[in-house]
């Protein structure tokens, strides 16, 4: 087991939670079951006797690993006050959780809030921040948090693909359809009632630019939450039907798309940057 270290807090919905590092790989954030229980007002029992009736479906070593007799790491927790010495006497379990095991944990827990904080702690412990911290000396304000937006938006639509793709082969969508561009206008038409050339049109811009380069924040941040939502339905046994009519349900009212003030070319082209997968590089 790779050491555990905590490296102060942060912020997660709103609650002050201690940054977990280690146990499944160096440089790797986790989260214990204690802190998941506290972002999702649950009694840290409830969780570890969820845990405990669903150990099969965790794999232990990478989604799950328990801390309870590891004496370098109850000093850790110790010293951290994460836990005191009487409560990890006390404690039959200390789980630990990588993202995958996270991920699980709320599939099991299964409750529309739980879904809808579960994209908070994403993006505000396991992914976003970190990323806003690597190029934070490069660029500031609305500009970071756009750009790092359409970033991890290619990571969603992938997943989202994916999805899409798996129902086709159920037979819940026609087959035959080119999935990508398919999947991109199932999510436009949910909030805009538009497909991505209508939307160009809209926005006056050509056909050959693409669309997400252009459109706002608030845009890019929606868009993302209809991908991660039908994405995890689907993960979680939901039909095609079944992720429409919920996803309906949350967008009835079709608005505007908005155009940015300036396109993510002209962010990165104005500060000369290569941007890869979750890394950005400032040429010299």
């Amino acid at each position: 087991m790779s050491n555990l270290v905590v490296k102060g807090n942060t912020t997660v919905c709103g609650i002050e939670v201690p940054i977990v590092y280690g146990g499944f790989g160096k440089d790797q954030k986790v989260m214990l079951a204690k802190t998941v229980a506290e972002i999702h007002n649950k009694k840290l029992g409830h969780i570890n006797e969820l845990i405990n009736n669903n150990l099969q479906h965790f794999v232990y070593g990478i989604d799950i690993l328990d801390l309870k007799n590891d004496k370098n790491v109850a000093l850790v927790l110790n010293d951290s006050k994460i836990f005191t010495r009487q409560s990890i006497n006390a404690s039959k379990n200390i789980y630990l959780l990588s993202q995958r095991g996270y991920t699980l944990l709320l599939k099991l827990m299964d409750s529309e809030l739980a879904m809808k904080q579960y994209k908070e702690v994403i993006d505000e412990y396991f992914e976003l921040k970190e990323i806003v911290k690597k190029i934070e000396n490069i660029l500031t304000g609305k500009d970071i948090e756009r750009l790092v937006i359409r970033m991890d938006g290619t990571f969603r639509r992938k997943r989202e693909t994916a999805s899409i793709t798996k129902m086709i082969g159920k037979g819940e969508l026609p087959k035959g359809r080119k999935t990508y561009k398919d999947v991109t206008n199932i999510t436009y038409n949910i909030l805009y009632g538009m497909n991505a050339k209508e939307i160009r049109d809209y926005l006056d811009l050509g056909q050959k630019d693409n669309l997400r380069d252009y459109l706002s924040q608030k845009d890019l941040e929606e868009i993302r939450e209809i991908e991660d939502e039908i994405h995890f339905m689907e993960k979680k046994g939901y039909s095609w039907e079944q992720i429409y009519e919920e996803l309906l349900k949350e967008y009835p009212e079709k608005r505007k798309p908005e155009k940015a003030k300036k396109s993510i070319m002209d962010i990165k082209n104005s500060k000369r940057l290569v941007v890869g997968d979750s890394e950005i590089r400032l040429l010299v």
